[in-house]
């Protein structure tokens, strides 16, 4: 429905998605799930490459790509993740996400078939992708760092037509950089694109600082604050602000590929307490897997995709801006509210310290129903928020059985992490589906080691915070502090991040400090993620995982300590020290298509059994001696 004739319908939808919310809290708010289920989403992105030394772009057929992986997929066993996968669209034409299925069970030896699960995933698409070319002799290859560095330059999609910033039909981005088949061919995603324009009033606007050097140095004015007013004075203009990469349209964040995993947790109040310490961690693993640091064909002074999505991602109104009501984006922050209605919080309030703008009929009907100041100030927070896609066939729905008006508010809010209540009815008839809680802030990287390496962490995070209870609250104003601190270039060494002096009840509760990452994660004072092995270490002792799964986690927890000490780059690093050493590159703030090209061969590569010389240093450099063996089940060459 066109975002003029939607209008109308936005309070009806809203009331109706409170309802949907309450059938779903009232149905599901006493149980108790035995065993704590799990799984990942991995995104990844689809490039060609041509015979010509500078052929390479955003290969634009994840549609047709995704008909064939379900194809495939009907055809397999779906008893285990390793040898199946669900496969989903996401806003990028050029993206795929592929999601654990049937998901992990809560077992510690599951944490050994992430890996590999993650490898069946690459290795499907990648034979589903070599076929995909837009011309002859072009090859389809598979991307998985947070985005593409040639996205919205001229040559830098296809098949594509020129961008069409002067569209006059209403519909599609106008940006003057990426034409409208970036955007999956899908009503939804259409409809998102054209309708955040629409209430905005104008384009979407991100400024990154640009770098004068692959090292990231930042240009002149690069750090200069940008109006809050800009994406209405650049409406019309090209390419404006000195020293800032001007990204004009949602494909560039939402186009960004990243790795989540979601828990299933035992109650709903284990399920709020969850989220709570999980929003105070989310921040830090932008840094621990940087990997965003060329855009547009040009290097930035940032090393992560959430500057891009937050901004691009902003549909609120010059009057919005003006009262900071709501004070922030859809996307790249949380809906700013502790939930736990258990332990610590209950007693210091003063941890929500954000006055969070909150839709005060969706508030009133909530606490008239039973909901909680917490929860329902955090669902009253969602529904301040616009739908973004109203489709007529929907308008009239069976609020007992179907979520469709609360999902859309609930999924059109991208935050850092993301309380998930149970499915609707319609699409969880049996029950089994409970409360989760889903990590979102992780990057995608290079290899499936790394992203296997990020989701158990969470995995075990999870299993640890909820057994011994710990107590990370601090005010939600410094955990937006520290999700500003991430964006630097080399964050993981070079920014201090706020932090509970101690989280496990001892002299200094309460405190908190600055520290390092390397402080935080792996010090005696605090070592959340030192913990984190101890944990398996004594379920090893205990004879509840394999020496096979300690081996492993401990080489995923390492590789996570050498990049807080330097011993190892991040992805973004890595990209950085090679665009430097590369023979196209003269210096400056461009990107050599040559380099990208290269890159993208050598990422497909380092799957590859026998690997090639060049795939193995690059894995030596981004890995040491961490380096999965050619036997390693993450080999493709087992699928």
């Amino acid at each position: 429905m066109p975002w003029a004739e939607s209008v109308k319908h936005h309070a009806a939808l809203k009331a109706n998605g409170i309802q949907q919310f309450l059938t779903i809290f009232h149905a599901h708010a006493a149980r108790v799930d035995g065993e704590m289920l799990w799984g990942d989403e991995q995104e990844y992105a689809l490039v060609e490459v041509g015979p010509g030394p500078e052929e390479v772009r955003l290969l634009l057929r994840a549609d047709a790509a995704l008909k064939e992986l379900r194809k495939r997929s009907d055809g397999y066993e779906a008893s285990t993740p390793t040898t199946c996968a669900l496969w989903s669209p996401e806003m990028g034409n050029h993206m795929v996400e592929g999601v654990t299925k049937p998901p992990y069970k809560s077992s510690l030896d599951e944490l050994g078939l992430v890996e590999e699960s993650l490898a069946f995933r690459r290795c499907e698409l990648l034979q589903v992708a070599s076929s995909l070319g837009t011309e002859r002799n072009w090859q389809g290859l598979v991307w998985t760092f947070a985005n593409f560095p040639l996205l919205g330059t001229a040559d830098g999609q296809a098949p594509a037509r020129p961008p069409s910033p002067k569209r006059s039909d209403g519909s599609g981005s106008r940006s003057r950089f990426v034409p409208d088949e970036v955007i999956t061919p899908h009503p939804r995603f259409l409809a998102f694109v054209a309708n955040i324009r629409h209430r905005k009033g104008a384009k979407t606007c991100a400024l990154l600082p640009l770098a004068a050097d692959a090292a990231g140095t930042p240009a002149p004015c690069a750090m200069q604050e940008v109006s809050p007013k800009t994406p209405w004075d650049l409406e019309d203009t090209d390419d404006p602000v000195k020293d800032k990469i001007y990204l004009d349209a949602a494909a560039f964040g939402a186009g960004s590929c990243c790795t989540q995993a979601t828990c299933l947790c035992p109650s709903l109040s284990d399920a709020r307490y969850l989220y709570d310490q999980l929003l105070v961690l989310a921040p830090l693993f932008l840094p621990l897997t940087a990997s965003a640091p060329f855009w547009r064909g040009m290097v930035a002074a940032s090393d992560t995709r959430m500057e891009a999505f937050r901004e691009t991602w902003d549909d609120r109104t010059p009057t919005e801006v003006d009262l900071e009501r709501p004070p922030r984006s859809r996307a790249a922050t949380s809906p700013q509210v502790f939930l736990a209605d258990t332990g610590p919080l209950r007693d210091h309030s003063e941890y929500n310290d954000v006055d969070v703008a909150v839709h005060q009929p969706s508030y009133d009907t909530l606490r008239a129903n039973g909901v909680d100041e917490l929860l329902a100030r955090h669902v009253a927070h969602l529904f301040v928020r616009d739908p973004l896609n109203v489709f007529r066939e929907r308008l009239e729905v069976d609020n007992a059985m179907v979520g469709d008006h609360w999902e859309q508010l609930q999924s059109s809010n991208w935050g850092t992490v993301r309380f998930k209540p149970p499915p609707a009815k319609s699409s969880n008839p049996d029950g089994q589906i409970g409360w989760r809680v889903e990590l979102r802030t992780p990057e995608a990287q290079a290899t499936d080691f790394e992203n296997a390496a990020v989701i158990a962490l969470a995995r075990v995070l999870a299993l640890l915070i909820l057994e011994e209870r710990w107590d990370l609250y601090m005010q939600i104003s410094k955990v937006e502090e520290n999700l500003q601190q991430t964006q630097g270039v080399g964050a993981v060494t070079r920014s201090p991040f706020l932090f509970r002096k101690d989280f496990l009840g001892g002299t200094t509760a309460g405190e908190i400090g600055e520290f390092s990452l390397q402080e935080i994660l792996f010090t005696e004072q605090h070592g959340v993620f030192s913990r984190c092995l101890g944990f398996v270490q004594r379920k090893h002792a205990e004879g509840a995982c394999s020496s096979a799964t300690l081996q492993r986690f401990t080489r995923y927890v390492e590789l996570f300590r050498r990049r807080c000490t330097g011993e190892l780059p991040t992805p973004a690093a890595w990209l950085r020290s090679r665009l430097a050493a590369h023979k196209d590159y003269e210096g400056g703030s461009i990107v050599p298509p040559q380099f990208v090209k290269d890159m993208a061969l050598l990422a497909a590569s380092l799957s590859e059994s026998p690997r090639s010389p060049a795939a193995t240093m690059a894995l030596t450099e981004l890995l040491g001696d961490l380096c999965p063996t050619e036997s390693a089940e993450s080999s493709c060459v087992a699928f």
